[in-house]
């Protein structure tokens, strides 16, 4: 089952970055907000992912799916069942075959890391119901 755009789209997405290391979420985090998409909060690993959704409700999370203590793959079922409005992206290194057909399967986009943030920023404005014309990367 994909994933399904809001409604109606929000003016400001808000977004959370879910990885564990430091410094790709910093980068995440400025790119993002050069794209014009609010970062409401960051997350070490999958839990903490969990309650900052739950806690925040963004309209998209960004996930990676490979911390410790719960990973991305493990925290779908939760984030769908607990924040069930809020959209997934993955974001990963990891591009074999069991993780593209995880993310086939729950209908969650993936996004390598790469350092090319645009493919990620439009994923994440089409989730959150925004034409994807609308923007553009600065």
């Amino acid at each position: 089952m994909t994933q399904a755009p809001r409604a109606e789209p929000p003016e400001q997405i808000d977004v959370v970055v879910a990885d564990d290391e430091v410094d790709i979420r910093l980068l995440l985090k400025l790119q993002l907000r050069q794209a014009g998409i609010n970062v409401v909060g960051e997350a070490a690993d999958g839990i903490e992912a969990i309650e900052q959704c739950v806690a925040l409700q963004p309209h998209v999370v960004v996930l990676d799916l490979l911390m410790p203590r719960l990973s991305g793959f493990d925290a779908i079922d939760e984030l769908k069942a607990r924040s069930p409005e809020v959209r997934i992206v993955a974001y990963s290194a990891v591009a074999g075959d069991f993780a593209r057909t995880e993310m086939a399967r729950h209908g969650i986009p993936l996004r390598l890391k790469n350092g090319d943030a645009e493919p990620l920023v439009r994923t994440i404005r089409e989730l959150a119901g925004h034409p994807a014309d609308e923007h553009e990367v600065r």
